[in-house]
């Protein structure tokens, strides 16, 4: 009696563990998003202000301790190479980061497109376009997580006591 008793606490904490971890990836995401939104507006700042190529904006990305969340910008050139396209690259360093649903790769590589791609007007246009796409997803993924965040954790704890009283 006294295994079944600890069995079904343990059953009892792995459902609830199992659902905060749920909770906490849906929690992550909308990270990913305010870090994608700040992404963008340092970006237009750094264009408008200072006007300056692909490069320097990914070296100054890359610096930016408030972007941390977004591993892949380590793996953006820093300086110009003839033989490789700077899209390319954002396009592969993007998707070399797993934790990224397809969502927030496909406005990720939307930017790294529009970088340099024209005068500073029409970057700041197209960057102002995807920062309104990226403050959709980010209100997507607020909705999410407070709907559903709360129910990941109730139904994991649910589930778990479920198992441990099957147990006992």
């Amino acid at each position: 009696m006294f295994f079944r008793i600890i069995s079904a606490v343990l059953f009892s904490v792995a459902g609830g563990v199992a659902g905060i971890y749920f909770s906490e990836k849906l929690r992550s995401q909308l990270e990913l998003c305010r870090s994608i939104r700040e992404m963008l507006l340092t970006s237009s700042m750094i264009i408008r202000c200072r006007a300056d190529d692909v490069y320097a904006i990914g070296n100054e990305l890359k610096h930016d301790k408030s972007l941390e969340k977004l591993t892949f910008l380590q793996k953006i050139p820093e300086k110009y190479s003839p033989e490789k396209n700077f899209r390319e690259l954002w396009k592969d360093a993007v998707n070399s980061q797993k934790s990224l649903p397809e969502d927030i790769k496909r406005i990720l590589n939307d930017f790294g497109s529009t970088l340099g791609q024209s005068d500073i007007e029409g970057q700041l246009v197209a960057i102002g376009a995807i920062a309104e796409n990226a403050e959709i997803l980010e209100k997507k993924y607020s909705e999410m997580y407070s709907q559903k965040g709360r129910l990941y954790r109730s139904v994991g704890m649910l589930f778990g006591v479920m198992v441990g009283i099957l147990i006992i």
